[in-house]
């Protein structure tokens, strides 16, 4: 047998055009008229980060990039008994990978722009929050000290949440909460899910819950890759935030477990970029290259998804010595 070089890992999906904008999005109805397809993914829908594609350093990127193309189109034939599939989506490149990968463009993918990903980069040393709180310029220090504040003197209490069966019923009804507010939503995950991660990642997954009168009120999710942290899914109760800071707490709490698993980076991930620049993370410009079966949709493809509105990340001075 040889010797492998490239791994895929893709997920078929039937994709709406009410999953990709709000309701009250001008571009709603003609997303809901034109757009009803099965969807090739190469990579993950409910996570964010280029997790379709593995290759070895015995083949170069453009290569490992053809390969990739190729295989997605056999995939695509093979599934043609099951039902059409004109649509097919890699997901997400940052940085010099949307440049490593540019080859796809030969083979008509498109690239689309998203939501940033925000990364905090932690100081050297930063093995205390005190050391990250010591970072920050007095303005901000000042907000992060109060919105911590707020949270104690209201009572909630910051707990480290062990992810059990009955628990996981808890974090899976306040992420609902947050997921059927979400502008684009290709995926939902279901019951148990947050458990059987537990169950995977072990020492690798931190949850972090906020209770008030013994009652669970938000949580975040942070999974250790590498020196990085994720901070991957969170929930909380919306009538309660609108008092108290819990989101922003729950944010907070992010880097303080980031801290504890010994990481330099934390991805924040692509949504409410305005809390997590006020704590100093900065956007990263993250894409998806797309393409149509059809190539009078396709050579359309960039203009037709330039209606999904993406953020543009406010811009802060919050860690001394960055502008």
């Amino acid at each position: 047998m040889g010797t492998p070089i490239l791994a895929l890992a893709c997920q078929i999906a039937e994709v709406s055009g009410a999953q990709l904008v709000k309701a009250d999005h001008k571009a709603k109805a003609f997303f809901e008229k034109s757009v009803n397809e099965r969807l090739l993914v190469c990579g993950n829908l409910i996570s964010s980060g280029q997790h379709g594609v593995a290759y070895t350093t015995l083949i170069d990127d453009e290569l490992a990039w053809r390969i990739t193309a190729e295989a997605l189109y056999k995939i695509r034939r093979a599934e043609k008994l099951n039902g059409a599939i004109n649509f097919a989506l890699i997901k997400d490149f940052k940085g010099e990978y949307k440049d490593r990968s540019s080859v796809l463009e030969r083979y008509s993918y498109r690239p689309i722009q998203t939501d940033p990903d925000m990364v905090l980069t932690l100081s050297n040393p930063c093995q205390r929050f005190e050391d990250y709180l010591a970072a920050l310029t007095s303005k901000y220090r000042s907000r992060v000290k109060k919105m911590i504040r707020t949270i104690d003197e209201a009572g909630f209490q910051l707990e480290d949440i062990q992810i059990d069966e009955q628990i996981d019923a808890e974090l899976h009804e306040l992420y609902l909460n947050v997921e059927n507010r979400a502008n684009i939503r290709l995926a939902t995950i279901s019951r148990g899910y947050f458990h059987l991660l537990a169950e995977a990642l072990g020492e690798n997954l931190v949850c972090k819950g906020l209770y008030l009168n013994e009652k669970l009120a938000g949580f975040i999710t942070v999974i250790k890759d590498c020196d990085q942290a994720v901070a991957y899914y969170v929930g909380f109760d919306y009538a309660l935030n609108a008092d108290y800071p819990i989101y922003f707490r729950l944010l907070v709490s992010v880097i303080e477990a980031a801290i504890e698993l010994n990481c330099t980076t934390i991805s924040f991930g692509r949504s409410a970029l305005e809390p997590k620049a006020s704590l100093g993370a900065l956007p990263v410009e993250t894409y998806v290259w797309a393409r149509h079966r059809i190539p009078a949709v396709n050579a359309i493809i960039r203009e037709l998804f330039s209606s999904i509105p993406y953020e543009q990340a406010p811009e802060r001075n919050v860690m001394k010595g960055v502008k």
